[in-house]
């Protein structure tokens, strides 16, 4: 029976999956194991709406998050704003969470018309209210007075507009929310800290760990083990493989320098540079910057050169190191991995918090249960297909931001070529140039799809860089008698924008006037 339960790792990801199984199980005590001698990486602090979920969701513990925002200085994120990715001087959004519900079902209720009309009008700019939001820098809180409350949601000819909730991400301090969950999940009782580091692992003779010894020598035993120390990979590479996509993917460095001149933004912003890309994340308190490249056709101190002629002097705080790849198993005995420990692309879509919450939510949810035999690996094998699967879907999906026009320096050249891609997304791709994506092409082995990058981010990744063929898009609409709906959508969509937008708050002036109100629906409505 499974009495204990320890994570080993703090920073975001320990204690968010410290969280997480907090959450999912009732039972068993929950020891996590961490040390501030080890430091959050701290190269990405964007997340995906998974986040959100996790903070919000009621689950055996209350986390207000409007206290979450004010102590970790956090902001919301609609999506990413990509510059200069296709061709210098262009951009495009990739907004989260609008998800398409196709109610005339032709040829089935998530075939995408939407955004189909918007690549067979030449990959016209994304008309969605998300993105609308992101463009104006406003936010989905909405100065709607009470009587004027659902006006937004009409439209005068046609009558309602349905749309779905759009989701949120935060962009966040990965330091300052690592503490803030710990002092939170550290009030149940079930859940207890051991600050010190784990020096050795003891297992019996089937290879499962039965307890760890810190450097000041406590004895720490459990049952479950997850893996949370990073690139160290402390309990998960016994007996175990790494899969480099070093051919896949070329950056292999990132080093963070964060800024105080900035403005808030409602998205995180991905500028492509000679040698890689950039990140800009708004905090409350400052711009998390950061330049991600590849250590072999530049060196540090040429990056630093680089950016330094758009922003002054500036201050390395962090200079991290990756192989892009995953471990072939992100469930080994009684070890489980989340986290860097299980794998890592790149910064890029901010997959790996995504990544850390949603594969320990579908073990505990899936898997677990208070009597699981950790001998018979069966469903080790399946989980294992699946995450792994998960990460070379998300590992096809960054590759795509690479499939560009962009030939300016060696980088782009080798980076956009074909050898980078694997059989599968060369298989996709070659399929796409007769006919548009559909959500089935993006289906794991075992047909799941519940990691959330399907349809919606390919898509709008896929405008962005101009890939699909409008011709091929025209004539597919068309084919289906769903061209002039999908205008007459567009138009309807326009005119709701135009409206909505103008009710949303300034990302920046919320923090400091409106942020205390985040609740007050009475005053702000949010769509």
């Amino acid at each position: 029976m499974i009495k204990t339960i320890v994570v080993v790792g703090g920073g975001t990801s320990g204690w968010t999956t410290t969280l997480n199984v907090l959450r999912h199980t009732d039972n068993p005590k929950i020891v996590n194991i961490s040390s501030k001698e080890i430091s959050a990486i701290g190269v990405g602090e964007s997340t995906t709406g998974t986040m959100n979920d996790i903070i919000r969701s009621k689950k055996n513990i209350e986390i207000d998050e409007l206290d979450f925002l004010k102590q970790t200085n956090s902001t919301y994120k609609l999506g990413i704003f990509h510059k200069d990715w296709h061709t210098e001087g262009e951009s495009f959004v990739s907004p989260l969470g609008d998800e398409f519900l196709n109610k005339t079902e032709k040829p089935s209720i998530d075939y995408d018309y939407y955004r189909i009309y918007h690549i067979a009008k030449n990959n016209m700019k994304y008309e969605q209210t998300q993105g609308q939001f992101m463009l104006h820098n406003k936010l989905q809180f909405l100065n709607v007075p009470e009587n004027d409350y659902y006006k937004p949601v009409f439209d005068n000819q046609s009558g309602k507009i349905d749309f779905a909730f759009h989701h949120t991400a935060y962009h966040v301090d990965t330091f300052k929310v690592g503490d803030y969950l710990k002092e939170q999940v550290l009030k149940n009782d079930r859940v207890s800290h051991v600050e010190d580091l784990v020096e050795h692992i003891n297992r019996d003779e089937h290879g499962l760990v039965t307890s760890l010894i810190t450097k000041s020598g406590q004895v720490v035993e459990g049952d479950l083990f997850i893996d949370c120390t990073g690139f160290f990979r402390l309990l998960i590479q016994e007996d175990n493989d790494f899969i480099s996509w070093e051919n896949n993917l070329l950056t292999n460095r990132a080093i963070a320098f964060p800024t105080k001149d900035y403005k808030i933004t409602n998205h995180t912003t991905a500028k492509a540079r000679k040698y890689g890309w950039e990140w800009n994340i708004p905090l409350q308190h400052r711009m998390a910057r950061g330049y991600v490249f590849n250590d072999r056709m530049i060196s540090v101190d040429q990056a630093i050169e680089e950016v330094e002629k758009d922003y002054g002097k500036i201050d390395v705080v962090n200079d991290v190191k990756f192989t892009p790849g995953r471990m072939k198993k992100a469930w080994h005995k009684n070890v489980i991995s989340a986290g860097l420990s299980n794998g890592f692309v790149e910064p890029l879509e901010a997959t790996t918090i995504h990544m850390t919450i949603i594969q320990i939510e579908l073990f505990l949810r899936n898997y677990y249960t208070d009597h699981l035999d950790f001998k018979n690996e069966s469903q080790h094998k399946n989980y294992n297909r699946t995450i792994g699967d998960t990460w070379d879907d998300i590992r096809d999906f960054i590759n795509l931001h690479y499939v560009n026009t962009r030939q300016d320096t060696d980088f782009w050249k080798m980076s956009s070529s074909e050898q980078r891609w694997s059989p599968r997304l060369q298989d996709l791709l070659e399929t796409w140039k007769t006919r548009m994506p559909r959500v089935a092409d993006y289906s794991s082995s075992n047909y799941m799809n519940f990691y959330k990058l399907g349809n919606t981010l390919w898509y709008q990744v896929l405008l962005g860089m101009k890939i699909l063929n409008p011709t091929v898009a025209e004539n597919e609409l068309k084919s289906f008698d769903l061209w002039n709906i999908a205008k007459d959508d567009l138009e309807k969509r326009s005119r709701f924008n135009n409206h909505v937008v103008n009710l949303g708050y300034n990302s920046e002036d919320f923090y400091k006037n409106e942020l205390d109100s985040l609740y007050d629906y009475k005053k702000i409505g949010m769509i």
